[in-house]
């Protein structure tokens, strides 16, 4: 492509892109026979408009509204105007590029026409925000109580006690199994990990406020069949009930037999 070409096609492209056109259908033969004959001099402007006042009032090509100016016998149409449309009734060029010199004739009042482009009316999107469920339920206080250390062979143990936090009457709640404001049915989920990511899950409910957690290294997925020595194991625990949602980890070592703990 030769590089003095390459700024007009710059222009042409944000021209095309500032104008909002399109083409719903076909454009019909004769009016491209038409768009051929007029660069040749063959017909008249007059019936050369008609194609265009066909094409906008089908909607088949849109040209926004403009302000035409004063129209008068003495305007010449420039040659590269009719170059345009013989180019363009030739396959040659896009509909497009023939949409904007048209336009362009139109605002400067060599063409007049008749006619207008079917009004497009742009749909009001109205986004939908999701409403927030209301949350009904009481508030939770989750307690943990498990081993700190585990060998290799042992089963790890967690107990777990959800309480009302509303009722629970002390600042500092204690792991205490008798008292009077467990909440039973909490949905309670369990991930463990080990230092290298997460290793088993479980799921289950509270009776009387009370869930225990249990499990032997090799019903983990991780490798080997034992706790490993020194590694740090961590467990998620989270509760919840009506909308009501809290949640509490816990961590233990993997020992030797022979480690004190």
């Amino acid at each position: 492509m030769d590089m003095h070409k390459i700024p007009f096609l710059i222009i042409l492209l944000i021209g095309i892109s500032l104008i909002p056109f399109s083409f719903s259908e076909g454009i019909p033969e004769w009016v491209k026979n038409n768009a051929s004959w007029w660069s040749e001099r063959q017909i008249s402007q007059t019936e050369f408009t008609n194609g265009l006042e066909f094409l906008i009032n089908e909607g088949i090509i849109y040209i926004p509204p403009t302000e035409p100016g004063p129209p008068g016998p003495d305007k010449i149409i420039p040659d590269w105007v009719r170059n345009t449309a013989g180019w363009w009734a030739e396959g040659k060029i896009p509909d497009s590029e023939f949409v904007n010199a048209m336009k362009y004739l139109i605002e400067i009042g060599l063409i007049e026409v008749e006619a207008s482009s079917p009004e497009v009316i742009e749909k009001e999107t109205v986004e939908e925000i999701p409403e927030t469920p209301e949350t009904t339920g009481v508030p939770l206080m989750l307690l943990l109580e498990g081993y700190a250390t585990v060998t290799p062979e042992k089963r790890f143990v967690l107990d777990l006690l959800v309480f009302d936090a509303e009722m629970y009457p002390q600042a500092s709640p204690t792991f205490n199994r008798n008292a009077s404001y467990t909440v039973d049915g909490v949905n309670v989920e369990i991930e463990l990990y080990n230092e290298e990511g997460l290793i088993h899950t479980s799921s289950g409910t509270t009776k009387d406020g009370f869930f225990r957690y249990q499990i032997l290294a090799r019903e983990t997925t991780q490798d080997g069949t034992l706790w490993m020595i020194n590694n740090l194991y961590t467990v998620n625990v989270t509760v919840s009930l009506d909308g009501q949602t809290t949640e509490k980890i816990h961590q233990f070592y993997g020992i030797s037999n022979y480690d004190k703990g």
